[in-house]
Protein backbone atom coordinates (compact mmCIF):
# COMPACT_ATOMS: atom_id res chain seq x y z
CA UNK A 1 0.00 0.00 0.00
CA UNK A 2 2.81 2.32 0.74
CA UNK A 3 4.14 1.70 -2.78
CA UNK A 4 0.63 2.74 -4.01
CA UNK A 5 0.92 5.90 -2.09
CA UNK A 6 4.44 6.88 -3.48
CA UNK A 7 3.39 6.00 -7.21
CA UNK A 8 0.23 7.72 -6.78
CA UNK A 9 2.56 11.29 -5.25
CA UNK A 10 4.90 10.93 -7.50
CA UNK A 11 2.49 11.44 -10.47
CA UNK A 12 0.84 13.56 -8.20
CA UNK A 13 2.05 15.58 -5.85
CA UNK A 14 0.23 18.07 -3.12
CA UNK A 15 -2.25 15.65 -2.56
CA UNK A 16 -4.33 15.24 0.57
CA UNK A 17 -5.13 12.26 2.57
CA UNK A 18 -8.60 12.49 1.36
CA UNK A 19 -7.44 12.83 -2.14
CA UNK A 20 -4.90 10.18 -1.84
CA UNK A 21 -7.77 7.63 -0.75
CA UNK A 22 -10.22 8.66 -3.24
CA UNK A 23 -7.70 7.88 -6.01
CA UNK A 24 -6.65 4.93 -4.89
CA UNK A 25 -9.93 3.41 -3.80
CA UNK A 26 -8.95 2.65 0.00
CA UNK A 27 -10.09 3.56 3.25
CA UNK A 28 -8.85 7.28 4.57
CA UNK A 29 -7.67 5.52 7.72
CA UNK A 30 -5.52 3.12 5.70
CA UNK A 31 -3.97 5.94 3.91
CA UNK A 32 -3.12 7.70 7.17
CA UNK A 33 -1.41 4.61 8.36
CA UNK A 34 0.77 4.59 5.67
CA UNK A 35 1.34 8.04 5.55
CA UNK A 36 2.52 7.55 9.12
CA UNK A 37 5.16 4.98 8.07
CA UNK A 38 6.26 6.84 4.86
CA UNK A 39 7.07 9.87 6.76
CA UNK A 40 8.45 8.48 9.58
CA UNK A 41 11.29 7.13 7.09
CA UNK A 42 11.69 10.07 5.55
CA UNK A 43 9.83 9.01 1.92
CA UNK A 44 7.42 11.81 1.59
CA UNK A 45 7.24 14.87 2.89
CA UNK A 46 3.97 17.29 4.73
CA UNK A 47 3.27 20.43 3.94
CA UNK A 48 2.81 21.73 6.49
CA UNK A 49 4.65 19.78 8.67
CA UNK A 50 2.22 18.04 11.04
CA UNK A 51 3.57 19.18 13.81
CA UNK A 52 3.17 22.82 12.66
CA UNK A 53 -0.32 22.05 11.26
CA UNK A 54 -3.51 23.40 12.70
CA UNK A 55 -6.01 21.45 13.52
CA UNK A 56 -8.21 21.41 10.84
CA UNK A 57 -5.83 22.55 8.28
CA UNK A 58 -5.59 20.60 5.26
CA UNK A 59 -2.11 19.17 5.23
CA UNK A 60 -0.59 17.86 1.53
CA UNK A 61 1.86 15.38 0.73
CA UNK A 62 4.31 14.83 -1.78
CA UNK A 63 7.26 12.48 -2.48
CA UNK A 64 10.60 13.54 -1.32
CA UNK A 65 11.84 12.40 -4.61
CA UNK A 66 15.84 12.31 -3.14
CA UNK A 67 14.76 9.60 -0.46
CA UNK A 68 13.04 7.80 -2.83
CA UNK A 69 15.83 7.45 -5.53
CA UNK A 70 18.60 7.05 -2.78
CA UNK A 71 16.43 4.09 -1.60
CA UNK A 72 16.03 2.35 -4.96
CA UNK A 73 19.62 2.49 -5.76
CA UNK A 74 20.41 0.83 -2.31
CA UNK A 75 18.00 -1.60 -2.77
CA UNK A 76 19.05 -2.41 -6.53
CA UNK A 77 22.61 -2.55 -4.65
CA UNK A 78 21.63 -4.94 -2.25
CA UNK A 79 20.05 -7.25 -5.05
CA UNK A 80 22.75 -6.83 -7.41
CA UNK A 81 21.31 -4.82 -10.07
CA UNK A 82 23.95 -1.98 -10.12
Amino acid sequence: MQASIIGFLRKHPAQTRGEIADALEIPKLTVNNGLEKLLEVGLIVADPPRDVAVRGQRIRYSVDDAQVTEMVMRLNQVLGEF
